[in-house]
């Protein structure tokens, strides 16, 4: 078994950044908004201002306490829509439940929609536009590559909680050969053989140990994507110490997937600030 570390992978992608930033020159923008105290978000926030900075990457952050009012975060969008030095605009989830979420993104100008979680840039995804793949699902693949097997043509399922997830995330591994597939958490019990079969099983349900080892297959390479705490410790969806002894490759929680998903946005935000120098 070997554990799929996500530092490698992301210091290649960070490399690629760097080039690129020295090679033309660009100055990325990225802006970030924070809303409430919640500590895994500051956390997170936290962690892409220190790659942001580390590769020359403009990094800007607005923290509104939690009983900001909507508008103010809609007008603070619009503005930095029309910052030219800004390239990015992500929002922090989760917002709090006061806040709509989907309408607060939905401000956001698609071109500058890094994270992917845009209903434009979702729907552009899936009518098959792959440079448009949201962070997330690009990192599971970044991952996946990793593992030096070869990924076309093996049987894949994606582990998720809500639909257009599942069908993002399908589609991301359907770019790349795989024969995936998803299932909603709330049927996962029904159809586990499913997930016995699959040679990929990437899981992002945020329930500690969902996975486990009499569930998968033992030649599957399993990516973690669930975020949750158990007994003040981070963790994913899987059963770690029993499964990792089982598989052939799993990416560990902490430190497999995020590391890769930080660095696949700040690219983003890069290759956005290369789209705009091109057009001038």
């Amino acid at each position: 078994m070997t554990l799929l570390y996500g530092k490698p992978v992301a210091e290649e992608v960070t490399a690629k950044i760097k080039k690129l930033i020295e090679s033309t020159g660009i100055t990325p923008g990225l802006a970030v908004i924070l809303v409430g105290e919640n500590n895994a978000s500051h956390l997170y926030v936290k962690l892409k201002e220190k790659a942001a900075q580390d590769i020359g990457i403009k990094f800007e952050k607005f923290l509104f306490n939690s009983t900001v009012k909507e508008k103010e975060l809609l007008d603070l969008i619009n503005i930095l829509n029309d910052r030219r030095d800004i390239n990015g605009i992500i929002v922090q989830l989760p917002l709090p439940k006061e806040l709509n979420a989907k309408g607060v993104i939905s401000q956001i100008d698609p071109r500058k929609d890094v994270d992917g979680f845009h209903f434009v840039t979702m729907k552009n995804f899936l009518d098959g536009y792959k440079k448009e793949c949201p962070v997330f699902p690009r990192a599971v693949v970044e991952l996946l590559y990793s593992s030096k097997e070869n990924i076309n043509g093996k049987k894949g399922i994606v582990l998720v909680n809500s639909d257009i997830f599942g069908k993002i995330m399908k589609q991301a591994l359907l770019n790349e050969g795989v024969k995936a597939d998803y299932l909603l958490f709330k049927n996962i019990d029904d159809n586990k053989e499913k997930i016995k079969e699959a040679e990929i099983v990437v899981t992002v349900c945020g329930v500690p140990n969902l996975i486990k080892p009499e569930m998968v297959n033992d030649d599957a390479i399993i990516i973690d994507g669930g975020i949750s705490y158990l007994d003040g410790n981070v963790v994913g969806d899987v059963e770690r110490i029993s499964v990792e002894s089982k598989v052939k490759f799993l990416s560990p929680v902490p430190g497999g997937v995020g590391p890769v998903t930080v660095a696949t946005l700040l690219a983003r935000v890069a290759e956005v600030a290369e789209r705009e120098l091109e057009k001038n």
